[in-house]
């Protein structure tokens, strides 16, 4: 009888611990991915912006930015925040060079990451910015140039978080210009008009998309 008791008791435990195990388990796979946005302090200016960009445009670039990024990835579960210790950020540079090369040559982006570590990666304001004017209308306004210089800026960043978060999957596969995938930001599309998800999306999904929340209703027969 003693036998019988301890050993329904051990079965009690090994059942708590595995439904304790699990429960954690499912936390770990529902929990928000941290991603970090930030600027540094860039400069810029143009002939056909009429000047250099003040404070108070700057700062409107950066909220077009996070705009941007909270839109390109609304519906997962992904956390936006200026935190610099996030498991995957990336930030915005006065200026990005590739040093790997001879002489080396002023690049759009770039990123590092480790699958299953997060990463870190940083886009180049004065790449992105020149590129927005350039691709600008001769006609453009000021507060035009300004709006194009946020969306590159916050779709180059869009792209590097995918890096980070899908190291293990070619992105640029994706031929779609209008597609935040696309391999190049030295196109018109990459800061004026509407962007879309190409091949990306559906992995993004599987990988850190929401969770359902438990439901704690109870229901009778």
């Amino acid at each position: 009888m003693i036998a019988v008791r301890q050993l329904l008791v051990f079965v009690c435990i090994v059942g708590a611990a595995g439904a304790s195990y699990w429960v954690a388990a499912a936390r770990s796979r529902c929990r928000p991915l941290d991603a970090g946005f930030w600027f540094e302090e860039v400069t810029f200016s143009s002939r056909k912006l009429g000047g250099a960009l003040t404070p108070q445009e700057i700062e409107t670039i950066a909220s077009i930015s996070r705009s941007e990024l909270a839109e390109a990835f609304r519906g997962l579960d992904i956390r936006l925040s200026d935190r610099r210790e996030a498991g995957h950020r990336v930030r915005v540079v006065q200026e990005l060079r590739d040093l790997r090369l001879r002489r080396p040559v002023s690049i759009p982006a770039e990123s590092r990451s480790m699958f299953g570590f997060g990463g870190q990666g940083a886009v180049s304001f004065s790449w992105l910015a020149s590129s927005a004017v350039t691709y600008a209308p001769d006609d453009a306004t000021r507060q035009a140039l300004i709006e194009a210089i946020g969306r590159g800026v916050g779709r180059a960043a869009v792209h590097e978080l995918v890096h980070l978060i899908l190291p293990d999957v070619q992105i640029h596969d994706s031929t779609d210009l209008r597609s935040y995938e696309y391999g190049s930001a030295a196109r018109r599309e990459q800061y004026f008009g509407e962007m879309r998800w190409d091949l990306a999306w559906p992995l993004l999904r599987a990988r850190v998309g929401r969770c359902a929340a438990p439901s704690t209703s109870s229901r009778t027969p």
